[in-house]
């Protein structure tokens, strides 16, 4: 005999209560599992920044070793014939530029015009290349992006393309650059020493003159050589060579045409804010202080450290060696209402530092010979 066969109305199924319970269940799984597949992602992310800070640490060296020093942060350049500057001077070329045939983009580097200042219509080919090396996965804003200026809004004299850099230079514990203008001038000699001493990182700048003004970079502002390793005494484990900005936390429309974020962090660019960067504030300072800019151009936000990895920031060293700074790091601390270290005074353009002032290890590990004890315990 067969068995008879169950009919429609008795088949077992699920009732409408027991779908919404495993619907439940489900999203629940996902929300738990999301995270997680978002943490992987972003310990991805971070590995490949590492990398990438990694790539440009052993540039540093090789660069060093072909040419006797590290390259300049800031410098004056002569302006190419015709440009809007033309007979005067303009920015030069920053590091990620010099150090690009060591990160293996030797034709970029060979296709770059060194002789002229960097922003000239001669250089717009290569100021509007993107450079993938020099962009944090985790910052995603600036990746393929470019900007375009009109015609004289820098030193162009077409509509002149700019992309953007997420990794800097150390340019030392102190923020601004002396210009030049103190009590007795430059003949001043013992203010021009204090300021030479405020270029204390792995990229200095070369003959800041006032508001680029200067007929020649020595003939104002303060001129020093650029860094040798054996200078960098501080040993080269406890020096910052280079660090992150997340560009993408800067304002599109703080003001127009451009606002921050397409004004800052020009690739080809050495100027602090752009590819150099200060240990003066903290690590993070979007999270722990207001964007104070009364002590030099951009503040805070342009001028620090940061990232958008969570609780800090990837840091390559002057050995080669990156490693990851918490967000927690020992910092000096800032006066709310001037933004200066507590203890610190300003003399014109050059900071002097109180009697037994404060230095934090975020401070210690950005300057190449300021004779501070650090312990590795202590980032």
């Amino acid at each position: 005999m067969h068995e008879r066969r169950p009919t429609a109305a008795s088949r077992p199924g699920f009732t409408l209560i027991e779908l919404l319970v495993v619907i439940a269940i489900i999203a629940v799984l996902i929300a738990l599992l999301l995270p997680a597949v978002q943490s992987a992602r972003e310990a991805a992310r971070r590995s490949q920044c590492t990398n990438n800070l990694k790539q440009l640490g052993l540039a540093l060296a090789n660069y060093e070793s072909a040419n006797g020093s590290f390259p300049m942060a800031f410098f004056w350049q002569w302006c190419e014939a015709g440009g809007t500057c033309a007979g005067s001077i303009g920015n030069g070329y920053g590091p990620m530029v010099a150090l690009l045939p060591y990160y293996e983009q030797g034709a970029l580097w060979n296709s770059y015009n060194t002789s002229v200042e960097a922003f000239g219509d001669v250089n717009s080919t290569i100021d509007g290349t993107g450079v993938a090396t020099i962009w944090c996965p985790s910052d995603g804003s600036i990746q393929g992006y470019r900007s375009t200026y009109a015609p004289s809004e820098i030193y162009n004299n077409l509509p002149h393309p700019m992309c953007y850099s997420n990794y800097r230079g150390n340019w030392g514990s102190w923020t601004g650059s002396p210009t030049g203008t103190w009590p007795g001038g430059t003949a001043d000699a013992a203010h021009r020493a204090a300021a030479l001493k405020q270029f204390n990182g792995v990229f200095v700048s070369n003959g800041y003159g006032a508001a680029g003004s200067a007929l020649l970079p020595t003939y104002a502002g303060v001129v020093r050589a650029p860094v040798r390793i054996a200078a960098v005494t501080d040993g080269t484990s406890n020096t910052a060579a280079f660090s992150e900005i997340a560009h993408g936390l800067l304002s599109k429309n703080d003001y127009s045409p451009h606002g921050s974020f397409e004004d800052w962090q020009w690739w080809t660019s050495g100027n602090l804010g752009d590819t150099s960067y200060a240990h003066y504030w903290p690590v993070n300072p979007q999270k722990k202080t207001l964007n104070v800019a009364t002590v030099d151009q951009g503040g805070a936000f342009v001028n620090g450290a940061s990232s958008f990895h969570p609780g800090g920031i990837n840091v390559a060293f002057v050995d080669g060696s990156v490693r990851f700074i918490k967000d927690s790091i020992d910092t000096w601390q800032l006066v709310p209402a001037t933004g200066y270290p507590v203890g610190a005074t300003r003399d014109q353009s050059v900071w002097v530092p109180g009697t037994g002032m404060k230095v934090g290890v975020w401070q210690a590990i950005g300057t190449v010979n300021g004779g501070e004890v650090v312990s590795a315990d202590a980032y």
